[in-house]
């Protein structure tokens, strides 16, 4: 339970947000470079894709949870980076 709310639907809402990301993302520059852009395009739609897949394997493996979750956070770090440093650059 997160918030009292069961996991798998914790886990499903995630991926339902993760797809909405797929086709809403930011705009970056236009001299931001391939890196930059493809963790502006993917990178947020994958964090809560992980997520969605540390909440679904929540019961079946711990040691799996916390990786996912780790990951997810890394990986949203990383957008975070990028999408201020990018809107930084636009000023």
């Amino acid at each position: 339970m997160f918030l009292g709310i069961p996991l798998p639907i914790v886990g499903f809402v995630c991926f339902i947000i993760a797809a909405i990301f797929i086709f809403v993302r930011p705009q970056s520059g236009p001299t931001s470079g391939f890196w930059t852009n493809y963790i502006l395009r993917w990178f947020h739609p994958l964090a809560w894709a992980l997520l969605a897949l540390a909440a679904m394997y929540y019961k079946a493996s711990p040691i799996l949870t916390g990786v996912l979750i780790l990951a997810g956070l890394g990986v949203y770090t990383a957008f975070l980076v990028f999408f201020v440093r990018e809107k930084g650059e636009s000023k």
